[in-house]
């Protein structure tokens, strides 16, 4: 299973709108009131043994964005923690007057037996 499958299968009980990477509408107005964007931030070699690697963890970023701020955000690290993901930093992101929304990134890691 690739980490873009594992986000979207943690994250998808949430019945909150979502793409990878960027989410996409012909309009800025067309946008849902919130949504989830998330997409892979690193994926370092954590091991190697007989010249191969034995793990690797990966860091995701979650994005949600809300016009109506964050009090009736769905519990995403709940939903992550839940597929097996660490909790990382998480930040604001800048309130965007084009769309109205609000936003929240939270970094989440993966640990990944090859």
């Amino acid at each position: 299973m690739t980490i873009w499958e594992r986000v979207e299968a943690a994250l998808t009980g949430l019945g909150v709108d979502m793409a990878a990477n960027q989410f996409m509408t012909d309009s800025p107005d067309d946008l849902p009131d919130e949504f989830i964007v998330y997409q892979m931030i690193s994926d370092p070699p954590e091991q190697h043994a007989d010249d191969a690697e034995t793990l690797r963890v990966y860091r995701v970023e979650v994005s949600y964005y809300s016009r109506s701020g964050f009090s009736g955000m769905p519990d995403i690290e709940a939903a992550m923690l839940a597929a097996g993901f660490r909790r990382a930093p998480a930040r604001e992101v800048p309130y965007s007057p084009e769309t109205r929304h609000y936003g929240l990134a939270m970094d989440f890691n993966y640990l990944d037996e090859e």
